[in-house]
């Protein structure tokens, strides 16, 4: 079994969304983040344990961590500043949909708690407590606990349309 280490788990800055309540879709009142990792290199991107940090090659492995659904009590970005958010794990009601693309599948990923810094302009620092769930050894990569801090920049959920009169 083969550790995804916090050299390999690097979370750069990532957006937030508020998909709004009038929506005609299932994420309609809920929020999504999605945070991007460092892209890593490997010699085959199936071994884990060929993975290794740095861009050097020869393959990439460019991934980001998706979450949806998010249930928040608010729809305004600067109503999450300096708060914290705990949530349940799936298939519980309210949990996070969460999931990253890696080994050629996606792998759950459970977030159970975000603590939201202080807004600052259009973007919010955020601490994640996930648990990577990598199928209990069927991709030869260990399932594990992690903090992921990385800073949000809002990103509307509805394109704005200019009005022309």
């Amino acid at each position: 079994m083969i550790d995804l280490t916090d050299e390999l788990l690097q979370p750069r800055p990532g957006t937030i969304r508020y998909h709004p309540a009038d929506l005609d879709s299932p994420t309609a009142g809920t929020w999504s983040i999605e945070i991007p990792l460092a892209p890593f290199s490997a010699d085959d991107e199936y071994r884990p344990a060929t993975f290794r940090s740095g861009s050097g090659g020869p393959k990439l492995i460019q991934t980001a961590i998706r979450l949806d659904f998010i249930e928040l009590p608010t729809d305004h970005l600067s109503a999450l500043s300096k708060r914290t958010f705990t949530f349940p794990v799936n298939p519980q009601d309210g949990y996070i949909d969460g999931s990253v693309y890696l080994l050629h599948t996606h792998n759950p990923v459970d977030v159970t708690r975000i603590d939201f810094g202080e807004m600052n302009s259009d973007q919010i620092p955020a601490r994640l407590h996930a648990y990577f769930d990598f199928g209990d050894g069927i991709n030869d990569l260990r399932n594990r606990n992690a903090v992921l801090e990385t800073v949000l920049r809002f990103k509307p959920g509805r394109p704005v349309r200019s009005g022309t009169s």
